[in-house]
């Protein structure tokens, strides 16, 4: 996807940060940008030692981003490193930091994990396999949320830290809602009553007690595959990370997780259903405005070509608004 947002890396500039990521004699023999994403630049880099590595690089200097995007390459540097601490999840190791010396902004090197995305397979798995992969996304994911903090809020150590999920949570509202205005989105709903609806339900949201790692943004093109197990083989993309509630992930999103994400999820441990109870319902219901929110503002930050998919989603939110409203009197 074209978008202001992305770095343009050379090879030129590619090789050099591969000698001196990897040593003077490494050489880099091939890079190809992945196309697919919506935020940073990300090249597969082919090293003469047969290594494929992932070069990711924040947006250029001076380029607007909304509010809760900022130092997200640190925030996933942070991501990647306590998944591989606390999990057995396969996600990349990060192999090489560069805080804008060889680009003009912060970049990384990652190994890559390999397989097919998800997104690109879903067709060709019949519904076994279907479950397979479910389950054990839902598995992963369980063991990901296992790792906590002490306070809730966005992963990057520039953000702000929450004793309340209703403040983290109302300030992630509040910091969209105002980059929606500074563009003047047109949005089909009242930003006043976004914030009307997020205030009344923190006692919903302060259900939420325990600050757990949300990846918040692991779609199906974020998951890698080997279709032909079927197997997951690992995650990636993980710099929406936040310390919040599990709930945002977008496996509970409607119409609900598949039964085998649900056996996965809960196999690690004794598990209540996590939609089981109104308060739940209500905060999923917060979660779906909050991404269509996103989804509907973030085009006009990135200039694409074309915005269907924001489109679409500044069509659900009055209707996502209400369903917040009436989940109040549950």
């Amino acid at each position: 996807m074209e978008s202001v947002s992305k770095t343009r890396v050379t090879p030129a500039q590619a090789g050099a940060i591969v000698r001196d990521a990897l040593g003077g004699d490494r050489t880099l023999v091939e890079l190809v940008e992945f196309t697919d994403g919506w935020f940073n630049a990300v090249y597969l880099a082919v090293v003469d030692d047969g290594r494929r590595l992932v070069l990711k690089v924040a947006p250029p200097p001076g380029v607007a981003v909304l509010g809760y995007e900022r130092d997200l390459l640190h925030a996933e540097i942070d991501a990647l490193r306590l998944v591989r601490a606390h999990t057995s999840v396969a996600v990349p190791e990060v192999v090489w930091v560069d805080e804008a010396q060889r680009l003009p902004s912060p970049s990384m090197l990652t190994t890559f994990v390999e397989g097919r995305t998800l997104h690109h397979v879903t067709g060709e798995l019949d519904t076994s396999a279907v479950d397979v992969i479910d389950r054990q996304i839902g598995t992963r994911l369980r063991d990901i949320h296992g790792i906590t903090a002490p306070a809730f809020g966005l992963l990057a150590t520039s953000m702000p830290r929450h004793d309340r999920w209703s403040a983290a949570c109302g300030e992630l509202f509040e910091m969209l809602l105002r980059d929606g205005d500074a563009r003047d989105v047109s949005l089909p709903i009242d930003a006043d009553a976004v914030r009307a609806v997020v205030a009344a339900s923190r006692v919903q949201l302060d259900e939420v007690t325990v600050p757990r790692l949300v990846l918040w943004d692991l779609w199906a093109g974020n998951v890698m595959v080997d279709p032909t197990a079927p197997a997951v083989t690992g995650f990636f993309d993980l710099e929406r990370a936040l310390w919040g509630d599990p709930l945002m992930e977008v496996q509970f999103a409607p119409p609900g997780p598949t039964p085998a994400f649900a056996a996965g999820y809960a196999s690690t441990r004794d598990v209540a259903d996590p939609l089981g109870t109104p308060a739940a319902h209500h905060r999923r219901a917060l979660y779906t405005l909050y991404l269509h929110l996103v989804m509907g503002i973030e085009g006009a930050y990135r200039h694409y070509p074309t915005d269907p998919l924001g489109e679409w989603a500044r069509s659900q939110l009055v209707d996502d608004l209400e369903r917040c409203r009436a989940g109040l009197d549950d």
